[in-house]
């Protein structure tokens, strides 16, 4: 006989990977949603400002490869979703599952341009960013069923640096969208991406097939 839903959902993992300035735990409240949905939660934490977007993608393969589960799901938020990319682009992996970015510059970010312009500024937003999104942005490889989610919230550094809206504060809706991909916009800032529990409904969904 067939367990039920949360049992069939907990041989399930969600890998969450944080951006950039931050260690993880702020992935924590998402994470902990997830979990209540049936899903077994598990944090990458990667050195997102004086590290590569090389070196993050490699940890986050190895990361992936230890995570235990039938299925292993990708949620990144920010620079997060860009390291997923760099993984897949890199080697694309057997493990099954879906992948979401929340807030995640993947046509790459005025903010994070302006701000580079400048050499303090390129100090500022780190290597990774340099690497993963002023540069070049990795291009989404598909193959994978692919949710992106964006904020229109704009309280952040965006309202001092004159983004175009609409923006939840740091990333603009249009950087966010992957071509294929599913993408919904939705009430929050970007940091407030991680505490709306319209977007830990959202991925529940995504991540069961809906």
């Amino acid at each position: 006989m067939g367990g039920t839903l949360a049992e069939t959902e907990r041989n399930e993992a969600v890998v969450l990977i944080h951006g950039l300035w931050m260690t993880g735990t702020e992935m924590r409240v998402l994470g902990g949603r997830l979990e209540e949905a049936g899903f077994r939660a598990r944090y990458f934490r990667y050195r997102s400002w004086r590290g590569g977007l090389a070196e993050a993608a490699d940890a986050l393969r190895e990361f992936v490869d230890a995570t235990e589960g039938e299925r292993v799901h990708l949620v990144g938020h920010s620079l997060g979703g860009v390291v997923i990319a760099r993984m897949l682009v890199d080697a694309p992996f057997a493990r099954p599952g879906r992948v979401a970015m929340l807030g995640s510059p993947m046509n790459g970010s005025a903010a994070a341009g302006i701000v580079s312009r400048h050499r303090a500024g390129r100090w500022l937003v780190g290597g990774v960013i340099r690497e993963g999104i002023v540069e070049r942005t990795p291009k989404w490889p598909g193959g994978r069923d692919l949710l992106v989610v964006a904020g229109d919230i704009p309280f952040g550094s965006g309202l001092l640096l004159g983004l175009a809206r609409p923006h939840d504060g740091v990333i603009r809706v249009e950087e966010t969208r992957v071509e294929g991909a599913r993408a919904v916009t939705v009430r929050a800032s970007h940091v407030g991406l991680l505490l709306s529990r319209k977007v830990a409904a959202l991925l529940a969904g995504h991540f069961r097939g809906g």
